[in-house]
């Protein structure tokens, strides 16, 4: 004895698949809401027993298919679309394990579902992940379902919705609408596909907010597009991403990360040439606090791309920060980067004075090149040092970065450079900074170009 859940596809014969037509010619007794039979009654075997019920007696039909099972017979329960989503298959087996009727032979044929065949009609609304949602709370509490609504509109997956109105279900649309709209663009391109593969069959595109929920039955399948989903002609397209694949080369991603700290920027009051600092300082911490903790004064951006330009002399107070400077930059324009930390001259200087090695390497820097651009990412004292020796005439910089880093001295060591207004100066305020961000900001004064082109490009773009 075998008994067969076949799904006949959304109406026309154009869209049962082989294996429907096979089972479907074998049957001794087709189950089934009476509706249906006008689909596939010219597809049955002379003799074969018809048997229609209502739409709602669901478990009757299951209950008489299981039943009707006896050896030499073939029964078959047929379902619209695919018989596996929202129809009968889950219920015949529900019905049959129940009755421990491990003497059925069982099968599932599938059919092509309404959301398929309405996709088609649509083009490719379904490109990328898409649900499928029931608004019928007859058999699932509504609770449940205005979960899984709001999980589909915060997961921006396309979605289809069946069972989407009837005339004692009239207000579940209009609420799954309300959620929606929390969660994506008005804008959002929907479409109504009523009666799909039928001869009386109509689509309706729309938008999220211009959604006339009265005008939508138990026939129709409603399809909401995601994010990226737009119209064309009378298609909808959902893109796969071939088009704007992930970022794959170093530059691409970089590219990319730069496009996405830019767009969450916060700070009306920066440069150009500031907000390509305070990028690169986020990228390279993934902190956007440091958009907040950046200070620049004197414009020093632009000042230190000309000096940098020219082959100008970088100094560094600990290797971290030289090493963190790119390499293809410093060569480019011929930059000197260096840092004295671990000169031969810094250990002795260090015990004569009472000096930290930092302070001591600082010292003999500023002796050697005192126009230099300075740059300090970690030790606080050799940002004394600096200002110290600033303030006692004794080198003229070209500018500095203070970005040192850590609890001891140093809010008070950026505080104090601060207090002068003649340099061109970036300072990392409070506690946080580093080699990495300090390296960052001579970084951006090379590439200041390309921050500023990039900028102009996305102001541009809105």
């Amino acid at each position: 004895m075998q008994l067969s859940v076949v799904g006949i596809g959304p109406g026309s014969d154009a869209y049962l698949v082989p294996a429907a037509l096979h089972v479907l010619a074998d049957a001794d007794i087709v189950i089934g809401y009476h509706y249906y039979f006008q689909f596939v009654s010219h597809l049955l075997k002379p003799g074969c027993e018809c048997i229609g019920r209502e739409l709602s007696e669901e478990e009757a039909r299951a209950e008489l298919a299981v039943n009707s099972c006896r050896p030499n017979t073939h029964v078959v329960v047929i379902s619209s679309g695919d018989a596996g989503i929202y129809a009968m298959a889950s219920l015949v087996y529900e019905y049959a394990a129940r009755q421990q009727r491990t003497d059925i032979q069982l099968q599932t044929v599938p059919g092509i579902s309404a959301f398929q065949a309405a996709a088609a009609r649509l083009g490719a609304p379904i490109g990328h992940d898409f649900c499928c949602l029931s608004l019928s709370d007859l058999m699932t509490p509504w609770a449940t379902i205005e979960k899984r609504v709001t999980a589909a509109a915060t997961g921006d997956f396309v979605t289809s919705l069946y069972n989407p109105r009837s005339q004692k279900r009239n207000w579940q649309l209009a609420r799954l609408r309300e959620i929606f709209l929390l969660h994506r663009a008005p804008e959002t391109p929907v479409a109504i596909v009523r009666q799909v593969t039928r001869p009386e069959e109509t689509v309706t595109l729309t938008t999220l907010t211009d959604l006339t929920v009265e005008t939508v039955d138990m026939f129709c399948l409603v399809l909401i597009g995601n994010s990226q989903t737009y119209r064309f002609g009378e298609f909808l397209v959902t893109p796969r991403g071939y088009l704007a694949r992930k970022p794959v080369s170093g530059e691409e991603i970089q590219e990319e990360s730069f496009r996405q700290i830019r767009a969450q920027l916060q700070r009306a009051d920066l440069s150009a040439a500031d907000q390509w600092a305070v990028l690169r300082c986020i990228h390279s911490t993934a902190d956007f606090e440091y958009e907040q903790l950046y200070f620049a004064q004197g414009q020093p951006l632009e000042h230190w791309q000309a000096y940098l330009a020219g082959g100008g002399t970088v100094v560094t107070d600990v290797t971290m920060v030289q090493a963190g400077i790119t390499r293809a930059f410093r060569e480019k324009f011929g930059v000197s980067v260096l840092c004295y930390l671990n000169d031969e001259r810094v250990a002795g200087l260090a015990e004569r004075e009472g000096l930290t090695r930092s302070q001591a390497g600082m010292r003999l820097a500023i002796a050697e090149h005192p126009t230099a651009l300075f740059v300090v990412g970690n030790a606080p004292t050799a940002l004394f040092e600096l200002v110290d020796q600033y303030q006692a005439g004794r080198c003229q910089p070209a500018g500095i970065i203070a970005a040192p880093v850590g609890f001891v001295n140093v809010v008070e060591a950026k505080l104090r450079l601060k207090s002068i207004k003649t340099l061109p100066t970036v300072i990392i305020e409070g506690r946080k900074g580093g080699s990495n961000v300090a390296a960052s900001i001579v970084n951006a004064a090379f590439t200041l170009p390309q921050g500023v082109e990039q900028a102009a490009t996305a102001l541009l773009n809105g």
